[in-house]
């Protein structure tokens, strides 16, 4: 393959997903890591991506309009889904939790088979997932002003709910992860979210791998502050190395 067809397919990969390793790069072209990393050096003294560790993220991945969360629930599902059933899982019976906002989390709410729980959420679509679960959970929708594109609420009153209640266990999804941030496209919905992950005693974090080193507006957290990150497999061991030295990482059940 030409240097020039080479340079083409790294930008369609990376206007595709956003941000993509150097390794996952390397084996889907069949050349060395270091001819991956000269073409990167290239595209980013060009303007044309943002260089990252590990890898490259597209220009436009950092001023993309938020989409909204039937639009979410439409990609990526089945790394959702395998994500949502190892967050499951670290639920026990008897636990107060607060789940924020974010289609993952709905498909691991879906997933919740434990019993006498109560679950807090300032989310509706979370709200409605909740209801169907046949195990009659207790329920708590805290309220607020709301905000169409994620379905949550957020503002003063839900603040006010929130920051009245302990939690065992919080689990919290995010727009993006770069270094130790947790990103977030709304100020205040990431206050909201960061109340919830205050008062717990753990705190879970959900993330695809297309999160990692990817930017948005607002940084609402700490990923030095979280006691685990759930993601899934097929994350590129690089970027799995890299974030390691933040907090933990569990991409599958352990027995």
């Amino acid at each position: 393959m030409l240097k020039r067809e080479r340079l083409d397919q790294i930008m369609i990969a990376v206007t595709k997903q956003g941000y993509v390793s150097v390794a996952d790069l390397a084996k889907a072209l069949n050349v060395s890591e270091m001819t991956i990393r000269r073409d990167l050096d290239e595209l980013s003294k060009s303007g044309k991506v943002i260089r990252l560790h590990g890898g490259v993220q597209a220009i436009s991945s950092q001023n993309q309009i938020e989409q909204n969360f039937q639009e979410k629930r439409e990609i990526h599902i089945q790394e959702k889904q395998e994500i949502a059933k190892v967050a499951a899982s670290l639920v026990n019976d008897n636990e107060t939790i607060y789940v924020g906002p974010g289609t993952t989390l709905e498909f691991m709410v879906a997933r919740l088979n434990q019993e006498n729980l109560r679950i807090v959420t300032n989310s509706l679509p979370i709200f409605e997932m909740a209801r169907s679960n046949p195990h009659n959970y207790k329920l708590v929708l805290v309220g607020g002003s709301y905000r169409r594109v994620s379905g949550s609420f957020y503002g003063a009153l839900s603040n006010n709910e929130l920051d009245s209640m302990n939690y065992d266990k919080a689990f919290v999804g995010v727009n993006g992860i770069s270094d130790a941030a947790l990103l977030t496209a709304d100020i205040e919905e990431g206050q909201t979210q960061s109340i919830g992950l205050n008062n717990s005693q753990e705190r879970i974090l959900v993330a695809d791998m297309y999160k990692f080193n990817h930017r948005d507006f607002y940084q609402f957290y700490s990923l030095y502050d979280i006691d685990e990150l759930v993601t899934n497999e097929q994350i590129s061991p690089d970027v799995l190395e890299y974030y390691r030295q933040y907090t933990s990482i569990r991409t599958r059940i352990e027995e």
